[in-house]
């Protein structure tokens, strides 16, 4: 087994404060390259309402899949949001300050384990074989994904109709096609203020709604 890599993430909130503008977050200079910087410079350019500073925070491959000029148009979008943002970094308490220390590992067949380190070391949160990463939103709704692509039609012969089994096919087929292009498109999740609840946008309209429990995200609304 290799051995756990430690990487410093910021925690939840912070995460998905971010998210709300354009998805995951990256560090763009070496001042910036802990968790509590980054929190630090991502509330300077909410503050200075200074969109170009808030890109430079984004990750390499989150630049490449959206231009500086879509990015400012989205944060004229979200001006609204910005402040609850704010409130939301204002209001983190202490025992949300700190970095939570986490690992991954990768294992025969391409199992990957994601560890988070705990007062009794590090211990397994995600991906033992056959329990589906529900880690984040983005995770919960790939392994909505694959549960769609999954159902068998034998399975659903037996209590329905041809005819219905063909439409039902058909938009299922269609919603997980949509949703996984929704993921590949920076600014789809957006986080309630606490971080309890994201949406995510997809296919024009509609919409999944993720809840935060203590095992993790779970689907609480489709439309």
């Amino acid at each position: 087994m290799t051995p756990p890599r430690r990487t410093a993430l910021a925690r939840p909130l912070l995460l998905g404060l971010a998210c709300v503008i354009a998805g995951p977050v990256g560090c763009a200079a070496g001042a910036k390259r802990s968790p509590e910087g980054l929190r630090e410079a991502y509330a300077a350019a909410l503050r200075a309402n200074d969109p170009d500073a808030a890109y430079a925070l984004l990750a390499p491959e989150v630049q490449a899949r959206s231009s500086i000029e879509d990015f400012r148009a989205r944060w004229a979008e979200n001006t609204d949001r910005h402040e609850l943002a704010l409130e939301g970094i204002r209001s983190l308490d202490d025992d949300r300050q700190a970095a939570v220390l986490t690992g991954t590992t990768t294992h025969e067949g391409g199992v990957i384990l994601h560890w988070t380190q705990t007062s009794a070391g590090f211990l397994v949160v995600d991906g033992l074989p056959g329990v589906p990463d529900t880690s984040t939103p983005a995770a919960a709704a790939r392994a909505l994904i694959a549960a769609l692509r999954s159902i068998s039609n034998a399975q659903l012969e037996r209590i329905m109709t041809a005819d219905m089994l063909e439409r039902l096919g058909v938009d299922w087929n269609g919603r997980a096609a949509a949703i996984e292009s929704a993921l590949l498109e920076p600014g789809s999740l957006s986080y309630s203020v606490d971080n309890s609840r994201a949406v995510l946008r997809y296919a024009g309209g509609r919409t999944i709604t993720f809840e935060q429990t203590r095992e993790g995200w779970r689907v609480a609304e489709v439309r």
